[in-house]
């Protein structure tokens, strides 16, 4: 088993609360997040999905614990520094374009690392033909339609060539064919050795689309495992007020007929479907 590019260690973090007691967001979170992996962040709000996430690039540093990064202890490093390593796209694009135009954001975070003359601009161009933003590249961020600018937002974090990344909630808002173009992306980045972490509340793309599933519950980890896994144990999933995904919630409820377990997709749902009939035929 390859080393994890992400290791978070016992990490326990707490936000101060003005004439409170602090609020304790994450208690004793230990994992290794690997490469070549696409994870899903799933759980109730407040449950500490994105104060977790925050952690992975050195946004937020622990109270106790440590997180490792490229076995870097993120608590020692710079966040510029880190944010060369694990890119963050916040749920907003706006909280991140600031700059007059596409090709400007898209040049900010390599020109911020020292890149400059033909290499920033290869690597400026090579980002913008990847996400198909050349078309647009001279106009402003604030002219494009949410999609667009949700596209701009990751490919000014990917112009930095970061190995993993974050997204939180990156589909909100998107239909259904914007969801797929960027799901299918993101899936490409996997393939290229890259780690994606996706905070959503979605579960059909976690079904679809996650080689794991992290489940947060009042800052702990309650449930770790893939996809089909988690959508076959409904006291968890109640646990959490999770919805599983149509076909999962169908799948379980026909297994005393002989539906096998572990169908969290539809197409797994008619697969399994077609072979039980022609079982009994």
């Amino acid at each position: 088993m390859s080393d994890p590019l992400i290791r978070v260690e016992n990490v326990s973090y707490a936000y101060d609360v003005p004439g409170a007691p602090p609020r304790q967001a994450l208690i004793d979170v230990s994992l290794d997040l690997l490469a070549n992996q696409l994870v899903a962040i799933v759980g109730q709000n407040g449950s500490g999905k994105s104060t977790l996430a925050r952690h992975l690039n050195g946004l937020l540093k622990p109270v106790t614990g440590r997180v490792l990064v490229d076995g870097v202890d993120t608590r020692a490093e710079p966040v510029g520094r880190l944010a060369a390593r694990i890119g963050y796209v916040f749920q907003n694009p706006d909280h991140q374009l600031f700059l007059p135009s596409v090709r400007a954001e898209v040049a900010w975070g390599p020109r911020q690392l020292g890149m400059e003359g033909a290499q920033l601009t290869t690597r400026v161009d090579e980002t913008l033909a990847r996400f198909g933003l050349g078309p647009i590249a001279d106009r402003h961020p604030a002219s494009l339609g949410r999609g667009l600018r949700r596209l701009t937002a990751l490919a000014a974090v990917m112009a930095m060539d970061p190995r993993g990344l974050v997204l939180d909630e990156p589909t909100g808002g998107l239909d259904h064919r914007l969801t797929g173009e960027l799901m299918a992306m993101l899936r490409a980045l996997t393939a290229e050795g890259r780690l994606i972490i996706l905070i959503t509340h979605e579960m059909p793309l976690v079904a679809e689309y996650a080689d794991r599933v992290v489940v947060l519950r009042q800052g702990q980890v309650i449930g770790d495992d893939t996809p089909a896994a988690l959508f076959d144990q409904p006291e968890l999933l109640a646990a959490t007020s999770l919805a599983p995904p149509e076909a999962a919630r169908l799948a379980h409820a026909l297994q005393p007929l002989g539906m096998p377990a572990g169908i969290a997709t539809p197409e797994g749902f008619v697969a399994a479907c077609a072979d039980l009939l022609a079982g009994r035929r």
